[in-house]
């Protein structure tokens, strides 16, 4: 691929932390509750006043606007909302969980200071998603309402399928009948029919139950009033799968639920597995290991567990402070001999998982590169820039992206051009086709790397492998009419000044955490001879997720607008990418110092590799 198209640009980070110390220092958070522009000049809101900020924890907004045209050009508004904490990183500046702004109040032009905001995920988050909103995004000063009334959520409704059918991939995926799979949801939770005013997180429900059904891993529906999964009380534990059962550890990591009990097998009285079938509803039917591994990690809500779908009925008015009451477990040694009862304490603060497992890329004692990639984002392109430098005499390379969310494909475009030589054809790393809406530009696959396999803007050698790849691809689903032509991800040397070519064997350690941007990484690079994946099998997503909000419930809802699938012909969302060796962790993976069998493995597949 030309030099232009495959250039991914290099910046310096002036901070190396490890994973824990980066949760002290967030890369995806921001102070702002919403963000507008006023021409090329950012206007935010923190609580309910607006403000013209003038610096962010000292650093001068101006210099902040500079150096994100400076990074990313053309794309201002959109780093400065969704990057503010990359971007002030590239600045050699790192903000923590609390954030002092500089501001003046556009109400009454009067400059302060404010102190100790706080910097978090989910304010990023809303950020991101109020970005992404098509048509019938709310006014910034709209809030959504507590009720609707029944005519209102037909409305709504009758412009959620609307919007469905003009940009949802996976629509006709599995055979689903849009229409009376809503009514079939409403009948189920109203036997007598829609009520004259319905709750409008009912409404919510609803709607993100049926996206579930369609199997997208990126697809859901959300309102500041309807988020199940963040309304405390919350376990005081985490629970993470092992090859012993599922663990339940504590959230700083020093230990377990019990120090002699550490696997859970039943919560309130329900065995784990009939809790992950319980939380089915509010999860996408995707592959296996994407459920269970997304209802473990929803467990942390003990409102979805003492309440949800059985009887939806009950929802309505439950009491959170019934919520709060201790709550009993049933734990098991590791072998499985004797069991413990528990009651455990609910508390107010979220547990979060943060990245894991918390290791530093690394030349290990047997002379084996470990590159760790939590991820995939800006820093991870730094980090293998950083350190293939360093692995060029290493006997082999483990590269570590478990747990990995997804991101960008740049680490997976920057990893690529190391490992192959320079006389080596490129290759096909992923097919996809989108939805032909009128919100989607031609070059609504760019920011993928994709281009339609007939551009003009590949080189020979590309259009050949694209060809020959082509011929052997085999979609295991026929698309609908209403998709656009067939692109393609081509890998191969991008021409990099720190580029060179690594001859040692490589594996790529996955586990279900791996989703999205991720799942692309594995399954571009598992089609190298010497790449060999262990652990267990991704999540399986990727689709150029976009969003819109329904214009009056102001209810977002994400969903996938392209079909993605690998050369072989089988689609990322729903399966995942295989793995060569498969190895659960074992239970103390989860601990601080605990073993980690996964990593041990692949240190032994180059000792018994031939050198």
């Amino acid at each position: 691929m030309t030099r232009l198209f495959f250039s991914v640009l290099l910046f310096s980070l002036l901070f190396h932390s490890s994973p824990l110390e980066a949760q002290k220092y967030p890369q995806k958070a921001s102070p702002f509750d919403e963000i507008r522009w006023k021409g090329d000049q950012p206007e935010v809101r923190i609580d309910d006043t607006w403000y013209s900020p003038l610096s962010v924890d000292g650093v001068e907004v101006g210099k902040i606007i500079e150096t994100c045209e400076k990074r990313w050009r053309g794309q201002v508004e959109k780093r400065f909302t969704e990057d503010l904490m990359e971007a002030l990183s590239l600045m050699n500046h790192r903000c923590g969980d609390k954030i002092t702004l500089r501001l003046k109040n556009l109400e009454n032009g009067k400059v302060g200071v404010l102190k100790d905001v706080p910097n978090t995920s989910d304010k990023r988050r809303k950020l991101r998603n109020d970005r992404n909103q098509g048509s019938g995004s709310p006014s910034p000063l709209r809030k959504a309402p507590a009720e609707l009334t029944r005519d209102q959520v037909l409305s709504e409704i009758e412009f959620f399928k609307a919007a469905l059918r003009d940009q949802f991939a996976y629509l006709h995926l599995k055979g689903i009948d849009l229409d009376p799979t809503i009514d079939a949801e409403i009948r189920s939770r109203f036997s007598t029919g829609l009520p004259e005013k319905l709750p409008t997180f009912e409404l919510a429900t609803i709607l993100h139950k049926v996206l579930m059904c369609f199997g997208d891993g990126h697809a859901g529906a959300r309102s500041d009033l309807y988020q199940p999964d963040r309304v405390a009380p919350y376990t005081p534990f985490l629970l993470g799968e092992s090859e012993a059962g599922v663990v339940a550890f504590l959230p700083n990591r020093r230990g377990f639920l019990d120090p002699k009990y550490p696997i859970i097998l039943e919560i309130d009285g329900t065995p784990i597995d009939a809790v992950v079938k319980k939380l089915a509803p509010l999860i996408a039917d995707g592959s296996p290991q994407l459920k269970k591994n997304r209802a473990l990690r929803s467990m942390r809500s003990i409102a979805l567990w003492r309440v949800v779908e059985e009887n939806p009925q009950s929802q309505r008015g439950f009491d959170i402070e019934a919520m709060k009451r201790p709550f009993a477990v049933k734990l098991s040694s590791l072998d499985g001999k004797n069991t413990k009862d528990l009651s455990v304490t609910p508390t107010q603060q979220r547990p979060t998982y943060g990245e894991w497992p918390a290791n530093n890329s690394r030349i290990l004692s047997e002379n084996v590169g470990y590159l760790r990639i939590p991820q995939m984002n800006g820093a991870a392109v730094s980090e293998i820039r950083r350190w293939m430098d360093r692995f060029k005499k290493t006997r082999g390379l483990i590269v570590d992206v478990r747990g990995n969310g997804g991101g960008s494909r740049e680490a997976l475009i920057t990893l690529a051009g190391y490992l192959v030589t320079d006389d080596s054809e490129p290759w096909v790393g992923n097919f996809a086709a989108y939805r032909t809406s009128k919100k989607f530009s031609e070059s609504h696959l760019a920011r993928r790397f994709m281009l339609p396999v007939d551009s003009p803007r590949w080189t020979q050698d590309q259009r050949k492998v694209i060809k020959r790849s082509m011929k052997n691809f085999n979609p295991e689903w026929e698309l609908p009419k209403g998709f656009s032509s067939w692109h393609a991800l081509v890998l191969g040397k991008t021409g990099h000044e720190d580029e060179y070519t690594y001859k040692s064997p490589v594996v790529l350690l996955s586990d279900a955490g791996c989703f999205s941007a991720t799942d692309i990484f594995l399954g571009a690079l598992e089609i190298l001879p010497q790449v060999t994946l262990i652990g267990s099998a991704s999540s399986g997503g990727s689709a150029r997720s976009q969003g819109f909000s329904l214009p009056v419930s102001l209810i977002e809802v994400r969903c996938a607008s392209m079909a993605s699938f690998r050369p072989n012909g089988k689609l990322y969302d729903g399966n995942g990418i295989e793995v060569d060796e498969q190895i659960l962790p074992a239970a103390e993976f989860y601990t601080r110092d605990g073993e980690d069998r996964v990593l041990k493995n692949a240190i032994q597949h180059f000792k018994e590799s031939k050198r």
